[in-house]
């Protein structure tokens, strides 16, 4: 017998109750959990298909998935576009379950009691993938393939395709659900369908700069939009709701990021890789190379921080993306610094290999670039712009496994 709908807020509280329950009584947990940079689109991408598949009409079991954001709560605070989505869909940050709500365990869950279902990626990394890895059970993801999931999903998904956003592919995923449970046309339910669409249409229209990216747009982001937005005006007053608006709403809570650190900066939208010989780690950033050395004070302490930010992670290899759009016209930059040796061998054959592909042009004449025994770095603007992390990441990870 499928479980009674509730709104976003109470199903969140929920989770988080059975969650808790679960573990004290040893019962299994199925967890839907986004990547470890856990942006926009891999904490709303996590909350939506686990809210769509507890509540689905056509499920034969009682199970409540826990969206699980891939980082410490107090990691939400370095994502402010976070502030005005979640106020649309009548959440607060603390409604969110974190890591944070894991380590209060007095010892790790047993594998065996834990599922995981991953959003935005296709191999469990970090601690968690070390642990868990043996125990994911299906994904959507709209990056490259890593194979790290079993083919067979049996009852949950399995899908590695590409899309402007993972969201669209889980709302495609989740449409016949969705379908069912909006044949209940009460006032709350409208409500909480508007609250719902809010909330997974957010990343569509940020990764895909409201559709207007035609590299990154697909038909199957455009359709998702169009959906999406069909729930949200049934319910609110189509007059007072402008996509536009919603889009410029977000990305302007997005780029504010003048307040944070530079350590902080360089952490909220990061993600790393531990291959077998080396780690690399990327951070993207929404301000220019120029605002980061500002913010750092002078070249020399922001490359003392940058240094010191991959100490702490154990990096070989480390490249920072940036996005800017002076006189709005729409810019990327790209740093990347080899560490040791093997970082080093890297770097170089990233460069040569990459120079064409992402269309790499010397910045400022060379002003951060340094070449030595241990050392190897360049800071290029990247002229291919349809290009972001999804494209770049396998390059440098490609440029650390062939050096094996």
């Amino acid at each position: 017998m499928p479980l009674a709908r509730a709104s976003l807020r109470s199903f969140l509280h929920s989770a988080k109750s059975t969650l808790n329950n679960d573990v004290k009584q040893h019962s299994p947990v199925t967890f839907v959990i986004g990547n470890e940079s856990a942006d926009l689109d891999s904490l709303c991408s996590a909350v939506v298909l686990a809210y769509l598949r507890t509540y689905s009409p056509f499920s034969k079991s009682n199970t409540v998935y826990v969206p699980l954001a891939n980082l410490p709560r107090a990691d939400l605070s370095l994502r402010p576009e976070l502030l005005p989505v979640l106020s649309h869909a009548n959440l607060k940050l603390s409604d969110l379950i974190t890591l944070s709500d894991l380590t209060k365990f007095p010892h790790h869950i047993p594998v065996e009691q834990m599922k995981w279902i991953l959003v935005d990626h296709n191999a469990l990394q970090g601690e968690l993938g070390k642990i868990y890895h043996s125990r994911v059970v299906g994904c959507i993801d709209h990056h490259d393939e890593e194979y790290k999931v079993p083919w067979d999903c049996d009852t949950e998904p399995r899908i590695v395709r590409k899309s402007g956003s993972c969201s669209s592919l889980v709302l495609e995923y989740c449409k016949k659900d969705w379908n069912e449970l909006g044949k209940q046309f009460g006032e709350e339910e409208r409500a909480w369908n508007a609250e719902l669409a809010r909330l997974a249409i957010a990343p569509v229209l940020i990764d895909t700069q409201n559709l207007r990216d035609e590299n990154k747009t697909t038909p199957t982001d455009t359709k998702a939009v169009r959906y999406l937005e069909g729930w949200i005006m049934a319910a609110e007053d189509g007059e007072s709701y402008k996509t536009e608006d919603y889009f410029n709403e977000i990305s302007r809570a997005k780029e504010d990021i003048g307040s944070l650190s530079l350590p902080d900066i360089l952490r909220k939208d990061y993600k790393q890789w531990n291959e077998s010989i080396a780690n690399l780690g990327v951070s993207s950033v929404v301000k220019d190379v120029g605002f980061l050395i500002e913010k750092a004070g002078s070249e020399e302490k922001f490359f003392e921080a940058v240094k010191e930010f991959a100490k702490q992670r154990n990096l070989s290899l480390f490249s920072i993306m940036t996005t800017s759009n002076p006189d709005s016209v729409f810019k990327r930059e790209l740093m990347v610094w080899g560490l040791d040796g093997k970082g080093v061998e890297a770097a170089k054959t990233f460069s040569a290999d990459a120079e064409k592909k992402l269309g790499l042009a010397e910045w400022q004449n060379g002003a951060l670039d340094v070449e030595r025994d241990s050392e190897w770095r360049r800071c290029w603007w990247q002229k291919k712009v349809e290009n972001s992390r999804k494209q770049v990441a396998p390059l440098l990870r490609t440029s650390l496994t062939s050096r094996g």
